[in-house]
């Protein structure tokens, strides 16, 4: 488990533990009662790709596709697929022995690239000495659904009776105004939340329920927000 320094409402805080929580599993796929596994075959070899082909013949590829089908490698095709190995080439599909440069691309809401930057290192920040805390943001559980597209969740867990009391007031709060608040890092508490080293950084809703001495206390985790794009100009 990892650790988490959050301070709440009152500005009490404390370090409490927080784990991902796993998706069910899908159902199962069978057929006659067997189940359906997946497997990989090799579709053709280097010399039988479009590419490689139409350097080949040229024009006259659609006529040799015809006459003769030198895009089936009897010797190849077919052949099931185990183990691979990631292989980066260049624009000249020739083997990377370097790793490249690295180099982050900005895109505007309509997909235009505006920004080119190299990246830089972006710290943790949920287990400083400046704990995260909530901010003035509360949104109703059924709005914050239907505005941001939360794509990770984690569980906040106690670790001693004081913690619990803690994290279970939190819930209790939450779970009665029908609430999520949004948690913000640093020292102004407008940061977005980053779990690990270079990391994504995550606008962060917590969420509580309680059921009697029991409770739960869910970080919702979203890096899209869900609205209209700006009219073309």
């Amino acid at each position: 488990m990892r650790t988490l320094h959050l301070a709440d409402a009152n500005a009490r805080d404390a370090f409490v533990r927080f784990v991902s929580v796993k998706e069910q599993p899908p159902p199962q796929k069978v057929v006659n009662g067997r189940p359906v596994s997946m497997r990989r075959y090799l579709a053709s070899g280097e010399a039988n790709t479009h590419e490689a082909l139409h350097l080949t013949h040229g024009p006259e590829l659609a006529q040799a596709l015809i006459d003769a089908d030198p895009d089936v490698d009897l010797e190849l095709i077919g052949r099931p697929v185990d183990r691979t190995r990631t292989v980066y080439l260049d624009s000249n599909r020739e083997v990377l022995r370097l790793a490249p440069d690295v180099v982050e691309i900005l895109l505007d809401p309509f997909g235009q690239e505006k920004e080119r930057r190299s990246p830089e290192d972006r710290l943790p920040n949920v287990s400083e000495d400046v704990p995260v805390r909530f901010t003035k943001n509360r949104i109703k559980r059924l709005d914050a659904v239907r505005r941001f597209a939360f794509t990770r969740t984690l569980q906040l867990w106690h670790t001693d009776g004081l913690t619990y009391e803690f994290l279970h007031g939190i819930a209790a709060e939450l779970d009665e105004a029908d609430e999520m608040v949004l948690l913000g890092a640093g020292e102004k508490s407008r940061d977005p939340l980053v779990l690990q080293l270079n990391g994504l950084p995550w606008r962060a809703f917590l969420e509580g329920r309680v059921s009697d001495n029991g409770y739960c206390l869910l970080l919702r985790l979203s890096n899209l927000e869900l609205k209209q794009p700006p009219a073309r100009s």
